[in-house]
């Protein structure tokens, strides 16, 4: 176990050392099956550090290095739901930041806006008027609803990211539930 460990710290330290391009052809090769990663290896840490890489550079090959990572982790985390949420609002906040970065790019794994805007959509658990009539009265519902509220929450703030640039347009609808966010619990 202990070895399984340290040859997968060995291997993620190796990738970070590379450069995009590189993991890249290695996550490929993980994927044709022609390849197996280290047993345990730390998928988690090479999606935030390829994150990292990609928001302080602006390098879009490592922000799709770890949107791929960040799927495989989403994928694999079957019915923990809360895992699930984690690692998509982490997925999303960073689509979110390069978009404002690079601009949206219809179709592209990392810069299609409709991605994230489908993603958001998802989350809504009624009309626009019945969430903000549940937003101004929330401590009257069930932990539930409430929760319920909070993913819509969540979820605004990375919508807000694209609102505070200058690089969307964002529609009507889109900005009243921005409007709400501060409503929501």
């Amino acid at each position: 176990m202990m070895i399984n460990q340290l040859q997968s710290s060995e291997q993620l330290n190796n990738l970070l050392q590379q450069d995009a391009t590189y993991v890249q052809t290695w996550l490929k090769r993980i994927e044709s099956h022609s390849l197996n990663p280290p047993e345990g290896f730390n998928w988690l840490g090479l999606a935030e550090a390829a994150a990292f890489n990609a928001r302080s550079a602006s390098n879009l090959a490592w922000a799709e290095v770890a949107t791929w990572v960040y799927q495989r982790l989403v994928a694999e985390a079957n019915n923990n739901m809360r895992q699930k949420e984690s690692l998509m609002i982490s997925l999303m906040m960073l689509r979110a930041t390069m978009i404002t970065k690079l601009g949206a790019i219809t179709g592209h794994l990392v810069l299609d806006i409709d991605q994230l805007t489908q993603w958001f959509n998802e989350s809504l658990m009624g009309s626009f008027e019945e969430v903000a009539k549940k937003a101004a009265n929330w401590r009257e519902y069930q932990v539930e609803d409430i929760r319920d509220l909070r993913l819509i929450k969540n979820r605004l703030k990375v919508m807000s990211i694209l609102a505070d640039s200058n690089k969307c347009v964002l529609d009507k609808e889109l900005k009243a539930w921005l409007a709400l966010r501060e409503q929501l619990p």
